[in-house]
């Protein structure tokens, strides 16, 4: 029989960390907002200093992400993971704090950093809590959080800003936290002691080349190789054009005080697709096609957009809005196939740090996409910059299916047998 969406929910060890996660998701986000109305409202501050905080908040990622997943592997997930909860506690009250933008640049370059240790052993736990024939579900919910606390975080911390005040976010994200900790402290930890035991023997191996194993090990499995890329090269594509998205609004009607359900329907849209994904689990026997497919849907959504900004089609702010819940709905299609790829492919032993550097090329590409999107779009224009990234997530798509016909058609005939056996 197949599983339900939410049958790994049965098994306490995920049914722990997976609510731990929806708290430290929603503290991923709930202070985004105030850090942005702190800096720009509050201090009085310009662009350079949001893009400051912006910045700061990815760069821990890159840098100390991969850097730190070999100690991530050595390490018992569940102690490292609460740890981590902890040090973002007290870095959260360094923010509240904080009584300038470089004593806040400062500890939410430390908070970032706690995260990006955080994700790489949470990534590694789910192997260890649900059973094999189940991982899709498991991956699809942890999806279905990250999409979902990107959408209920800032609208939540907005609301906590103007009911309780500019810094009242940080309150109730440490408040999560300590309930994320409370939930972990629940969580088995017998099923890690023989993966625990196995990488102490490791000791002994000289760090770079530990550190190296993870890249190594991307490089050498076609399938997640192909996964990664595929996954970089989109998020690249996404963030030209995702500052510039609230001027693209602009063009096609939507005013400041409508603007934000243009917004809300990307990510209701992106929360239904990880839903859809996870009540059809047929997808897992061809996850690359999927992705490939959502590129080429996706792509031409955006080209729509690119026209209509231009003038060219025009269209009610209902059918703009209705386009957008489509454009995160199809977002679905790449994320949580790309999730189940990384579980699927990565041993147990390398999955912090096969975690931490994929997180890594996709956060440098999420980085440099925009300085470029802007370059460009004051050399050709902001809706040449939307149509140029529609047909390259069109050309991508399209590329990737050719190839589908022959190479990637086998890899996912080995990774089904794999996954049957």
């Amino acid at each position: 029989m197949k599983a339900e969406l939410f049958e790994p929910l049965k098994f306490r060890p995920f049914r722990s960390l997976f609510s731990a996660q929806l708290f430290s998701d929603l503290g991923n986000w709930l202070d985004f907002i105030a850090l942005q109305v702190i800096v720009a409202y509050h201090w009085g501050l310009d662009e350079t200093a949001i893009a400051a905080v912006i910045i700061t908040l990815g760069l821990p990622w890159i840098v100390f992400g991969p850097l730190a997943s070999v100690i991530v592997d050595r390490l018992p997930k569940k102690q490292l993971m609460i740890i981590c909860l902890f040090l973002r506690i007290m870095f959260i009250g360094g923010m509240f704090l904080a009584p300038n933008l470089y004593i806040l640049l400062i500890f939410v370059f430390l908070k970032a950093t706690a995260s990006a240790i955080y994700d790489p052993a949470r990534q590694s736990m789910i192997r260890f809590t649900v059973p094999e024939n189940y991982l899709p579900q498991a991956v699809t919910l942890s999806q279905l959080s990250g999409n979902s606390m990107k959408i209920i975080g800032p609208a939540l911390g907005g609301g906590l800003i103007f009911l309780f005040g500019t810094k009242s976010p940080f309150l109730f994200e440490a408040a999560g936290f300590l309930i994320a900790i409370l939930f972990l402290l629940t969580l088995p930890n017998r099923d890690e002691k023989e993966y625990i035991a196995e990488n102490k023997k490791r000791d002994d191996e000289h760090y770079w080349k530990e550190l190296l194993e993870g890249i190594k090990h991307i490089s050498h499995t076609p399938l997640l190789k192909s996964s990664v890329i595929l996954s970089s090269v989109a998020f690249f594509i996404i963030f030209l054009y995702d500052g510039l998205f609230v001027f693209i609004a602009q063009n096609l009607g939507f005013t400041k005080g409508n603007f934000g359900l243009l917004i809300s329907a990307v990510g209701l849209g992106s929360v239904a697709g990880s839903l859809l994904i996870g009540f059809w689990t047929n997808w897992r026997r061809k996850p690359i096609h999927i992705m490939s497919g959502s590129f080429l849907v996706s792509g031409a959504l955006i080209i729509f957009m690119a026209l209509g900004s231009m003038e060219i089609i025009q269209l009610p702010r209902s059918a703009w809005v209705i386009g957008a819940f489509f454009l995160g709905f199809m977002g679905s299609g790449e994320s949580v196939p790309y999730g189940y790829i990384l579980q699927t492919e990565t041993p147990k032993q390398l999955m912090g740090r096969v975690s931490a550097a994929s997180t890594s090329l996709q956060t440098l590409s999420m980085l440099i996409a925009p300085a470029l999107g802007s370059l460009l779009a004051k050399w050709i224009g902001i809706s040449f910059v939307l149509l140029g990234a529609g047909g390259a997530t069109c050309l991508l798509g399209t590329f990737i299916l050719i190839f589908i016909v022959g190479k990637f058609t086998a890899l996912n005939d080995i990774h089904e047998k794999r996954f049957q056996a």
